[in-house]
């Protein structure tokens, strides 16, 4: 019996050791992908004042207020891709849109009247039949239209981890605070 009990607590010890050895590589390979899109938004050799990273770390927003500059770096941890960053001015933003649970909360855009971009209150909508009291949230994308034939349009969600998320969770709080001040931003550059 007393060998039995050996064995089986030498089997369930080497399970733990081989999980705490997946967790950390998970760690490291997140950590890798940030530090790709930091080396892909270094290349550009500007300084930016503000960055905004979501938890997923799959995407990077970088601003340089100054020079008028966004940078907005992609990267994919589930291929081996290089992860990508493309620079843009504040004039090629052409709005943002805020979608929770596949309703837009708020979106601000530019539209063309005679030749020169002017953002109304006719381009914000909010949409007020979102249930303020709904406690799963399984989407938090924000949304950024550019003047890019490229990319016209970078879809980042800020969900943090596994889904679906609570949304008293400080984690959900913490993520809806950058998307609301990103979108806040981007409504000033478009009301510009």
């Amino acid at each position: 019996m007393l060998i039995f009990l050996m064995y089986m607590f030498a089997i369930v010890g080497g399970v733990l050791i081989l999980s705490a050895v997946i967790i950390e590589l998970k760690k490291l390979s997140t950590s890798s992908e940030l530090s790709k899109l930091l080396n892909a938004t270094s290349s550009f050799n500007i300084i930016f004042t503000k960055t905004f990273i979501p938890p997923n770390q799959s995407h990077l927003i970088a601003l340089n207020e100054p020079y008028k500059k966004i940078a907005i770096g992609t990267s994919n941890p589930k291929t081996s891709k290089k992860a990508i960053a493309k620079l843009y001015s504040f004039d090629n933003i052409m709005g943002s849109e805020i979608v929770v649970n596949a309703l837009t909360l708020s979106k601000v855009s530019k539209r063309q009247q005679n030749s020169k971009s002017t953002a109304s209150s006719a381009d914000i909508n909010v949409v007020n039949s979102f249930d303020e009291e709904a406690d799963v949230i399984e989407e938090l994308t924000l949304k950024i239209y550019m003047n890019s034939n490229e990319i016209p349009v970078y879809s980042i969600s800020f969900l943090p981890g596994l889904l679906p998320i609570q949304q008293s969770d400080n984690q959900y709080k913490e993520a809806y605070s950058q998307v609301q001040q990103l979108h806040a931003f981007f409504r000033s550059i478009v009301s510009e």
